[in-house]
């Protein structure tokens, strides 16, 4: 993106960060919440499976709404944080700076999920995907699975953002601050989808 993106620094260019600072202070709309709960309570009395469908779509725009906000918030030439990392620490941290490359944790987990059972069903080896039914852990890996791509929205709004303009917010310099959070909730939530996904394919194999 950075080699082909025609990204120039304009003077006194209009920003749209200033218009989500705004919309940001105001709050979520209740009108919104209304609705999309009204169209959900309809779902549900027409299909169950279909109001569930609808309950995941909500929280995944949900997820990268609320990151997108997150994200482009703030001043464009943020303040530089106080994470003074040095050595094994600063090298991890590296690796995981969704502001150098788009590689990320949660990228990485849900490709793997999904690899995994394309090639189960290839070679006809089972593996449970609890789609139904009371899962044997506190989650499946459906969910979780799902879970992470929402992360994985969030942690490519960190790149794109200090690489070029989007939505007609300009290209932002970003601390660390933001990032920390981002690898928080990727400790969290692709340590889970990692331990089942071990137990699941064990489970298989065996």
């Amino acid at each position: 993106m950075s080699r082909l993106s025609t990204y120039k620094e304009i003077p006194n260019q209009k920003d749209n960060r200033d218009f989500i600072n705004k919309w940001e202070r105001r709050g979520v709309s209740y009108w919104g919440i209304v609705i999309a709960l009204a169209v959900l309570v309809g779902a549900a009395f027409y299909s169950w499976p279909l109001a569930f469908r609808l309950f995941f779509i909500y929280i995944f725009i949900g997820i990268a709404y609320i990151g997108f906000l997150y994200i482009m918030m703030g001043d464009r030439v943020e303040e530089p944080d106080d994470w003074d990392t040095t050595g094994k620490t600063k090298k991890l941290l590296d690796l995981i700076d969704y502001r150098r490359h788009p590689f990320s944790i949660s990228l990485i987990m849900y490709s793997l999920v999904i690899i995994s059972f394309l090639l189960s069903k290839q070679l006809g080896i089972t593996m449970h995907m609890e789609v139904s039914g009371n899962p044997k852990y506190v989650t499946s890996l459906p969910v979780m699975a799902f879970l992470t791509s929402g992360l994985m929205v969030v942690s490519s709004y960190v790149y794109i953002i200090n690489n070029g303009d989007i939505f007609g917010i300009r290209k932002a310099i970003q601390n660390e601050n933001k990032l920390m959070l981002i690898r928080f909730l990727e400790m969290c939530c692709c340590g889970l989808t990692l331990f089942i996904w071990l137990v699941e394919v064990i489970e298989a194999l065996v």
